[in-house]
């Protein structure tokens, strides 16, 4: 009970957290193994040239096997509203990996900013 009532907290502070860059960073780095940060998709994948200067933002459960750490799936609770920035998403907090025995769920915000030429 313990462990929800802290991951709780902490999906609430990383919420109330103006626009990061470094997902990972704010996450308790003591829990994670492998936390690759999404980037923002090339222009070549992006549907819409006028589109690439948008700022994404989503919310995405992942649930861990608790016993090994493991990523078992993703969810997204809020999307970006494009599915191409929810993929890259998806692609990289699949690599995931806990601790074994420190996270049930995980609440991740990811936001996409354009690179700055």
């Amino acid at each position: 009970m313990r462990i929800y009532l802290c991951l709780l907290c902490l999906a609430v502070q990383l919420l109330s957290l103006s626009a990061a860059d470094d997902v990972a960073s704010q996450i308790d780095r003591q829990s994670l193994l492998v936390a690759p940060t999404p980037s923002y998709p090339s222009y070549s994948e992006t549907r819409n040239p006028g589109e690439r200067q948008r700022t994404y933002a989503g919310l995405f459960e992942l649930k861990f096997n608790y016993e090994s750490g493991h990523l078992r799936e993703v969810h997204v609770v809020k999307s970006t509203g494009d599915r191409a920035m929810d993929a890259h998403a998806i692609g990289a907090l699949k690599l995931w990996q806990a601790k074994p025995r420190t996270i049930h769920n995980l609440l991740v915000p990811i936001r996409f900013r354009p690179r700055a030429f």
